[in-house]
């Protein structure tokens, strides 16, 4: 069976991190990107997210460097490098391995959030904040109590925002538009107090979780990392039981 234009889509999504900074990315698009991810299912509809759109490139600036800082941090310091090249062992060529690992430590793989044109960085950056007192419960009383009949409150709008978020990202390819999703730079409590801070979000009752850089990609990359097949992610009843299509 062939794919169709949807799957298409899916399939060919990639993370970008080159942009064409010639190129600026209209409200238009932006507004479209956003409809869309409009679209992702909530708890009885709550629709749990606000998204700020940040063309201030010192904001820019200040979010990517938080970035940088963190993946310095974390890769450069925290992680061992056997533990990255385990990481990253689908990568077969040694030179990209070596280049990519090198990127990682270095805190040069989150530069493009900066959106400079001397590092290809994109023109436009989407944060994603989403409502920590909903609880998927319409009543209004009962918001903000931490959970309802066992339920978890900030998880609900954790899952209803990443499925917005993936909405959007699909809906830039659709469109011509690279991004990337990334939350580097959102891991730390420290970090989201100043993002929080510096965008005017009213924490703790809203959060960021998830940054979306939008642009028109530089090089086109068609290739991405393999993927698990089905047949390797998926059981039948039970788990551990294998799934197959051929039945």
């Amino acid at each position: 069976m062939e794919d169709n234009e949807t799957i298409t889509i899916i399939k060919s999504r990639r993370a970008i991190r080159d942009y064409d900074t010639s190129k600026d990315v209209s409200d238009e698009l932006i507004y479209r990107v956003i409809e869309a991810g409009g679209y992702a299912p909530s708890a009885e509809n709550q629709q749990p997210w606000r998204v700020i759109v940040v063309r201030d490139k010192k904001i820019q600036e200040f979010i990517g460097q938080i970035a940088v800082d963190r993946t310095v941090q974390l890769f450069g310091r925290a992680t061992p490098r056997q533990e990255l090249e385990r990481r990253l062992s689908y990568i077969e060529s040694k030179v990209s391995l070596e280049r990519t690992i090198d990127i990682l430590v270095t805190g040069q793989r989150f530069e493009y959030i900066k959106g400079r044109p001397e590092t290809n960085g994109a023109p436009v950056l989407l944060v994603l904040a989403v409502d920590q007192t909903h609880v998927g419960n319409s009543q209004a009383t009962l918001r903000g109590t931490g959970g309802v009949f066992g339920w978890s409150s900030p998880r609900h709008a954790v899952v209803a925002g990443g499925m917005m978020m993936q909405n959007m990202a699909l809906a830039a390819t659709s469109l011509g538009l690279g991004s990337c999703v990334s939350s580097v730079q959102l891991d730390h409590f420290d970090d989201v107090r100043a993002v929080c801070e510096k965008l005017g979000i009213p924490d703790p009752h809203w959060v960021p979780i998830l940054c979306l850089t939008l642009g028109y990609p530089k090089f086109e990359r068609t290739q991405g990392p393999p993927r698990q097949t089905p047949e390797e992610i998926a059981f039948l009843n039970r788990w551990g039981q294998p799934f197959s299509k051929k039945r």
